[in-house]
């Protein structure tokens, strides 16, 4: 009988109030852009989040996702993890680590970033390593968004990945629309910039997405990070 006692001391530690735990918000979200100038050019994807708090004060947060470039006939994937801190009424830290991969090849990332949210404003902002190919660079962003009314926003974003021999980046205008409780439609319109050794160029697309959300806080806590998710319609 001694050898389940150590089963039965975990049991009654994850019993305990200290350790409860909670699903406290998360997402579902499909997405598709284009380039304006070439619509066969397009990428395609799903993708979804969900925290876990285990205190109010510290909270867990998964993502994971696919897309598929249409033209390239590509797909990727992708999973990451956030441990977040919740600092004060609406401001949160987390840290985050994630991989990518795409077409056989892992790409890895993580770093650091910070939200504030309110009735009327949403911001936040991550800075990180990045890799490809063995390849070490930064990876970061910054986005924001105005609630116009409480079922209409508008907002702007960038997002940059700058690695040895590959420096992209997205800046884009962006509205959404709640058409029912926790299920919100969006559209976009941005610039896609690409230096590629002695390559570069620049390419306007846009972009459509529909979320559902759930759990009390009415989605997670962070958006989403990687290198390929600078990369819209290819």
């Amino acid at each position: 009988m001694m050898k389940f006692a150590p089963v039965a001391a975990l049991a009654a530690l994850c019993a305990g109030p200290a350790l409860a735990v909670e699903l406290t918000g998360g997402d579902l979200t499909l997405g598709y852009s284009t380039w304006t100038d070439d619509t066969s050019y397009a990428k395609l994807g799903v993708a979804g989040s969900a925290e876990i708090g285990f205190s109010p004060e510290f909270s867990v947060q998964g993502d994971i996702g696919t897309a598929r470039f249409l033209e390239a006939g590509e797909s990727s994937s992708m999973i990451a993890l956030h441990g977040i801190l919740h600092t004060g009424p609406g401001t949160s830290l987390g840290v985050f680590y994630g991989t990518e991969k795409l077409d056989g090849d892992n790409k890895d990332f993580y770093g650091f970033e910070v939200g504030q949210k309110s009735s009327m404003f949403e911001v936040e902002a991550h800075i990180g390593n990045g890799e490809n190919f063995d390849l070490d660079g930064m990876v970061g962003g910054l986005s924001g968004k105005y609630n116009v009314t409480p079922v209409f926003g508008l907002g702007a974003s960038y997002q940059r990945a700058n690695i040895d021999g590959l420096d992209i980046s997205t800046t884009a205008i962006r509205a959404d629309y709640e058409v029912a409780p926790t299920f919100t439609v969006g559209a976009e319109i941005g610039s896609f910039r690409a230096d590629l050794d002695n390559v570069n160029g620049r390419e306007t697309y846009i972009g459509l997405s529909a979320t559902k959300t759930f759990g009390p806080q009415d989605g997670a806590t962070f958006g989403r990070r990687g290198i390929l998710n600078v990369i819209p319609g290819l």
